[in-house]
């Protein structure tokens, strides 16, 4: 296995930890623990590379999409089932299966066009990494906007720091003069660390208060 495969590899699997993480912090939380946005970026890009444009990365990416694409579908479970419990309170719940689809309506042709004019491989990175860029704004504004580690952890902030850093490795590796590829994946991880850092002076999640009322 190459330096850049096994970077790879690394991510990979960092992901699918960072990924368990969520969904254990969505039940245990009673909350959805990945952004609306991201969730639906993630979804679309695991879906289009795993069914659409197979191949891309080869058998080891194809196998580690299917799984990250599994994952994904429990996350969505878990976001249909507490969406309620972090709903903008500005907005009437009957716009929520609207938004839902119109998520995924503005996102996908995106993906599809990206991969029309940089073609399947160049494509399947510039999207991934425009993914987690925004991804990692949304966790980091997530956390202000609730205050406390609900639906957050530290296992999750440090699973999606190392993959990021793991896979920015690999694909600088791969084309080390790629100036944009740079810029973002190091713009990640500034992101990522700083999530790190606030998450861990962020205040726990009081779930056996919040619990207290109705059990009053």
């Amino acid at each position: 296995m190459s330096l850049i495969d096994a970077f790879g590899l690394a991510s990979g699997i960092f992901w699918i930890i960072t990924y368990a993480c969520v969904i254990r912090q969505g039940l245990v939380d009673r909350t959805y623990a990945m952004p609306f946005l991201a969730m639906v970026m993630n979804i679309t890009w695991e879906f289009l590379f795993t069914f659409a444009y197979p191949s891309v990365g080869g058998i080891l990416q194809e196998s580690i999409n299917a799984v990250w694409l599994a994952a994904d579908v429990a996350i969505l479970a878990i976001f249909v089932k507490y969406w309620r419990s972090d709903y903008p309170k500005n907005l009437p719940e009957s716009y929520f299966w609207p938004r839902f689809i119109f998520a995924f309506a503005m996102v996908t042709p995106v993906m599809v066009a990206t991969v029309s004019v940089f073609g399947r491989e160049n494509g399947s990175v510039y999207t991934a990494y425009i993914d987690n860029l925004i991804m990692s704004v949304l966790f980091l504004t997530m956390l202000i906007r609730r205050g406390d580690r609900r639906g957050q952890s530290m296992w999750i902030a440090w699973g999606k720091l190392l993959g990021t850093l793991t896979a920015a490795i690999s694909q600088y590796l791969y084309d080390p003069s790629n100036v944009l590829w740079l810029v973002i994946y190091i713009e990640i991880v500034v992101l990522d660390t700083l999530y790190v850092v606030l998450l861990s002076k962020a205040p726990r999640y009081q779930r056996d208060l919040q619990a207290a009322p109705a059990l009053a």
